[in-house]
């Protein structure tokens, strides 16, 4: 009788205790875009009873649960501000709206680092573009990108494309990564960033200064580290994006993602298309050359607690025509030179969980670039097409590259030592009848090591080795340090690294010849050196209401020994060049940024860069200087579902040196410009759709006068122009996705 008392007794107070506590739903969505955010986590602590209940927001950011009326509830996400909130009494339904970092503090990035880290906790100086600049901007490709980025300088050429320097320094010491896997194909020492469509682009990382330690060769100056886009928890996501801009440009692209358990597959594919623009309006050539571009990549990844596999092809093709101006007696004649170019990327990789503390990752790569060029003779009356007979209006040059890369990786139990130990090996050949003997070869293989001791609470110190063989080159022991002292949300990175690079192939081999080049490569070049420093310091302050302000500065200097360039070889041809050796070069400069968000809908960013040049093989031994800056205003409105984005820059007059082979330099001056475009984009049903429309190039740029004179060389009183845009043109943008994810 007695037990059955006290069990009478005990549903009673649980269907009490029940009684009282009632259930609720809580969503979770992010603050700026209106998008549910699945996978928050979720702590809910009943006052009534001191319960504590940890759940995770299901693949639409819903929760249910039960409390009595009175809880303290805390909801995260990596990249967000955290919530704690007290609740009174019972609410039906709870709606929580997350506000991202504004400085990207938890934004997680993968290049040069032991395994995934936050920004802030890198001991690399690395600046991230993000999914949010790079919709606010509009841009459509790398190139177009990085133009409007403070430390970055972009040079475009109406048949190789566009080209950069980072802190001074450009063409083959820039190592661009797709997903980590070296991206081939250099013209004139450069990869062309306008083939590198944003379509299927997460997000950027840059890292300033040199990372030859980890990734040898082409990254004395830095790395660029395109992160393509992942599908991590959707069963299903696919989308469309459209674009027309009023110059005659055309793309359209699309996407699909399917994930099942431990699988997952993707596809993505687009076109992108543009007409051409000549500033002449009735001449047959132009400036800016008509191009074709199709890309295309698939991938497939499994995932287990330990093992990470993924396999992935990258393919590209474009097209692009040079049309002649007309000739012959009666001007019914023309030249039609079509270059077409074949990119492909394959690559496997695999991450390996050992135990807590260790890991293993590889990477294996076959890459194949191929550029063919043909010319055709057009009659303009009858619009036959006849291929020329000359040799040497076609050609075809082939490059193979295989990449194999593996690490290991092992912490201690406090985390007060790390190790990364690795190789790396890259195997490339080059053949056609623009190469030397035809056909050439280089391998360079290497190991490296790399320790991170925190040596305090605050302070890390990173030294690091790589040693190389290279079957061309004596190449030396490569070492590196690198220092981070941080505290609070402030820190200060300090780093050196030596640097060397082998020519490459094209630079010794290849003469390339078009309309607009004639460049010889030079078997006899000698391996660069190169000594870097740089400096970074990050500041944190919090003004009124706690509305965070950060300032960023940054110093570098680079000196290059036995740098290649291009060095020309007749002075009554200018467009005859030759890859030579210049005595030494040497870069340096600075940037200083600031980031403030007054209120959460508005957010500035100003950034200002000077960067000095030197050549000291002539009698100009000094340093000339260019400035630049950056303004970035986004306002957001109508419940954060629309926005207004201002991306401005001014680009100071710039002084550039030319070198001749008698050791001569003539010294080109380029005039300053600005630069202002306007995006304004809302979204609909849902955040599905989004429309986007605007204005580029405000200020109607085409092209600068390039003024050239002074120096110790052959000066001219003459001028020639730089291509900097295609002047004021319009756009419009659509985008749209759509996600479903398992209940």
């Amino acid at each position: 009788m007695k037990h059955k008392l006290l069990t009478i007794l005990l549903v009673f107070a649980v269907v009490f205790v029940n009684a009282q506590q009632k259930q609720s739903k809580l969503t979770t969505t992010d603050d700026e875009t209106g998008d549910a955010l699945p996978f928050c986590h979720v702590c809910i602590r009943d006052l009534e009873t001191n319960h504590a209940d940890y759940f995770v927001t299901d693949g639409d950011g819903l929760a249910m649960f039960n409390y009595s009326g009175k809880a303290i509830i805390s909801v995260s996400f990596m990249g967000y501000k955290t919530i704690i909130d007290t609740i009174s009494k019972f609410q039906n339904q709870i709606d929580y709206r997350l506000e991202s970092q504004s400085f990207d503090f938890d934004e997680v990035i993968v290049t040069g680092q032991n395994a995934p880290i936050s920004v802030d906790k890198s001991i690399y100086n690395i600046e991230l573009i993000g999914k949010r600049e790079i919709e606010q901007t509009a841009s459509t490709s790398l190139s177009e990108l990085l133009s409007k980025q403070v430390n970055i300088q972009i040079n475009n050429d109406p048949s190789t494309g566009s080209s950069l320097k980072l802190q001074g320094v450009s063409g083959e010491n820039i190592k661009v990564l797709l997903d980590g896997v070296p991206i081939i194909g250099r013209l004139d020492g450069n990869i062309d960033l306008s083939q590198i469509n944003l379509s299927e682009v997460d997000h950027i990382e840059i890292v300033n200064g040199p990372m030859s330690v980890i990734y040898g060769s082409n990254a004395l100056g830095g790395v660029i580290n395109i992160i393509t886009k992942e599908n991590k928890y959707a069963r299903l996501k696919t989308g469309v994006d459209l674009y027309y801009e009023s110059v005659g440009v055309y793309n359209a692209n699309g996407n699909f993602f399917w994930r099942k358990k431990k699988n997952a597959v993707g596809a993505s594919f687009g076109r992108n298309f543009f007409q051409g623009y000549s500033l002449e309006p009735n001449s047959r050539s132009q400036k800016w050359k008509p191009k074709e571009q199709y890309n295309a990549s698939s991938h497939y990844s499994y995932s287990s607690d330990k093992l990470i596999l993924k396999g992935k092809v990258d393919a590209y093709k474009e097209t692009i025509l040079d049309r002649s101006d007309v000739f012959g007696i009666y001007l019914n004649r023309g030249l039609d030179t079509w270059y077409n170019t074949k990119r492909i990327m394959g690559s496997l990789q695999g991450d390996y969980q050992l135990s807590e503390l260790n890991s293993f990752k590889t990477l294996f790569s076959y890459s194949y670039y191929d550029r063919a060029k043909e010319t055709y003779f057009k009659d303009l009356n009858t619009l036959e097409t006849n291929l020329s007979p000359n040799t040497d209006d076609h050609d075809t040059s082939v490059f193979n590259a295989i990449t194999a890369r593996g690490t290991y990786n092992r912490r201690t139990i406090s985390d007060i030592l790390e190790y990364q130990m690795g190789f790396d090996i890259v195997w490339e050949d080059a053949k056609g009848k623009r190469i030397l003997n035809e056909y050439e070869t280089m391998g360079d293989y290497a190991a490296f090591l790399i320790l991170k001791w925190k040596a305090t609470a605050n302070l890390m110190i990173q030294p690091g080795l790589r040693v190389v063989h290279n079957t061309k080159y004596n190449a030396p022991l490569i070492p590196s340090v690198n220092f981070k002292y941080s505290w609070d949300k402030n820190s200060f990175r300090l780093s050196y690294s030596r640097g060397f690079r082998a020519p490459s192939l094209k630079e010794l081999y290849l003469y390339f010849f078009d309309s607009n080049h004639q460049i010889e490569g030079n078997p006899d070049l000698k391996a660069e050196n190169a000594h870097n420093f740089n400096l970074a310091y990050t500041g944190h302050v919090l003004l009124n209401d706690e509305k965070p302000f950060e300032y960023k500065l940054t110093l570098f200097y680079n000196k290059i020994f036995n740098k290649i360039d291009l060095v020309l070889v007749d002075i009554e041809n200018e467009l005859h060049y030759r890859n030579e050796n210049i005595d030494k070069f040497e870069a340096l400069g600075g940037t200083f940024a600031v980031s403030y968000s007054p209120v959460s809908y508005l957010h500035i960013n100003l950034a200002y860069a000077l960067t000095g040049t030197s050549n000291n093989s002539s009698s100009i031994d000094d340093f000339f200087y260019n400035s630049v800056a950056t303004s970035n205003i986004r306002y957001n409105f109508l419940k954060n579902t629309a926005s207004i984005a201002l991306n401005y820059k001014y680009v100071g007059e710039y002084t550039d040196p030319y070198y001749s082979s008698n050791g001569d330099i003539d010294l080109v001056y380029q005039e300053d410009y600005h630069n202002l475009d306007i995006n304004i984009s809302k979204r609909f049903f849902s955040n599905s759709l989004t429309a986007s429309s605007g204005i580029k190039n405000v200020f109607d740029n085409t092209q600068l006068d390039r003024s050239s004179g002074g120096g110790s060389g052959h000066g001219s009183s003459g001028g020639t122009s730089s291509l900097v845009g295609w002047g004021r043109t319009a756009f419009v943008s659509l985008k749209y996705n759509f996600t479903k994810y398992d209940k």
